[in-house]
């Protein structure tokens, strides 16, 4: 049965604004977690740095911030920058750092984008111009050939199990001038266009989203339109929404957040900013049915397996379910049956083939498959459980990193989510002799 309830989910929903990853402590996100929230955004702020090498004290601080992430069970977007401006003033004057300058930065912070790649949910262009939004550059890095070179360091830096994200959907248009596809994303190898995103940080706050869909004709600025949504069903899309320039231009209501957040697969948005928004979604009645629809919401409707099974012998299947959200998993996830014996010791048998990354928004899916059972399990009765681990083995068996399933308790039946190991109880049995 489905459930409307609203729950976290990782790597999706409404963000909280954090501190540079640096300086990340083992708690100082506690009130993340208790708000009911998974994701974080984290500024990593490289202004010291604009003329020098990152030293190595900052990259062992990075180590450690990501370390207390996953400590307490959260995922962040991560963006470098050289400044932050709070005022217009600031922001006119804003400093950068040289092209040489970005690429051996964004060199040195590999091995940690790599060795943190489990509580990453995605990694935001950065390095150029004001916040590292690709814009207002002071050494010239929004031309064309230095976004370029910018783009192709930070694919070679990011793992290539996450997304890069960047701002403007124009530069992606230019790049790739046809939309990803999602035989592209589920590649072995995905191609670049599949692998970049978009983060849009003015969503809805005027016509052109301050400057998002900026181009010289309406027409054009349509044909970008068009272009997010379609590039956006395979990659998904986040951001934050912003201080509309003309209040009575931007679009703030019900109507407008539910259409447009399914139109462009807005996967997360920023809780922290901006409050004339949220304020309007309230009073509209719909902030918990935006909090639901970001990102995916998978909701199971059959389950089924064989009854009997023996040591080394197969085990048949089937999975249906439904994406009830507004975009894919950002990151490739699989299913898993379990098998919990009356110690309740847990037997993972994964599901190959069952990349969630394949939930489209609105649309059925349905695997069948068998699989193997270890040659050295016990014959007995094994309750079965059905899970979304994360993909990472070290986090598979942290409860915080799993999928929970929009599927009602049912007393009856037995079906029940189980908080404590992040698996739906299916109320079944396996009987292996």
């Amino acid at each position: 049965s489905p459930s409307d309830l609203d729950f976290p989910n990782p790597e999706r929903g409404f963000y909280r604004f954090a501190t540079d990853p640096s300086k990340i402590t083992a708690t100082s996100l506690a009130y993340v977690v208790a708000d009911g929230q998974r994701l974080v955004y984290t500024p990593g702020d490289l202004s010291a740095y604009r003329t020098r090498d990152l030293p190595s004290t900052y990259l062992t601080k990075l180590n450690t911030g990501f370390a207390n992430l996953r400590k307490q069970g959260l995922k962040a977007v991560v963006r470098f920058a050289y400044n932050y401006p709070e005022t217009e003033s600031d922001y006119l004057n804003a400093q950068d750092a040289t092209l040489s300058r970005v690429k051996r930065h964004i060199t040195q912070l590999q091995p940690v984008l790599q060795a943190n790649a489990d509580v990453i949910a995605a990694v935001q262009g950065g390095f150029i111009g004001a916040w590292g939004e690709w814009h207002t550059s002071s050494n010239k890095l929004t031309t064309p050939a230095n976004k370029a070179a910018v783009r192709d360091a930070l694919l070679q830096a990011v793992p290539a199990s996450r997304q890069l994200q960047v701002r403007y959907p124009g530069d992606l248009a230019a790049w790739f001038p046809t939309p990803p596809t999602l035989e592209q994303l589920l590649a072995p190898s995905p191609t670049a266009a599949a692998r970049i995103g978009q983060h849009n940080d003015c969503f809805l706050a005027s016509p052109d989203d301050v400057g998002t869909y900026w181009a010289s004709t309406p027409q054009q600025s349509a044909a970008l339109r068009t272009y997010a949504q379609q590039a956006s069903a395979t990659t998904g899309a986040g951001g934050e929404t912003c201080a509309p320039p003309v209040a009575a231009q931007a679009r703030m209501t019900c109507e407008d957040i539910l259409r447009e957040g399914a139109a462009y697969h807005m996967t997360y948005l920023n809780r922290d900013y901006y409050e004339g928004f949220f304020a309007q979604w309230q009073a509209g009645g719909c902030m918990a049915e935006v909090s639901r629809k970001l990102g995916y919401r998978l909701q199971l409707q059959t389950v089924t397996h064989g009854a009997v099974a023996t040591p080394g012998g197969s085990l048949a299947w089937q999975v249906s379910l439904s994406n009830q959200g507004w975009a894919r998993p950002l990151n490739a996830r699989n299913l898993a049956l379990y098998l919990v014996s009356a110690t309740n010791e847990a037997t993972v048998l994964p599901l190959a083939g069952t990349d969630l990354r394949q939930a489209s928004p609105g649309e059925p899916l349905q695997w069948a498959g068998e699989v193997t059972l270890p040659a050295t399990l016990a014959p007995g009765s094994y309750r079965v459980h059905i899970g979304a681990p994360d993909a990472a083995s070290a986090l598979a068996a942290t409860p915080a990193y799993a999928v929970r399933f929009a599927n009602a308790d049912n007393v009856v039946t037995g079906v029940q989510w189980q908080a404590s190991t992040g698996r739906l109880a299916l109320g079944t049995t396996l009987q292996v002799q």
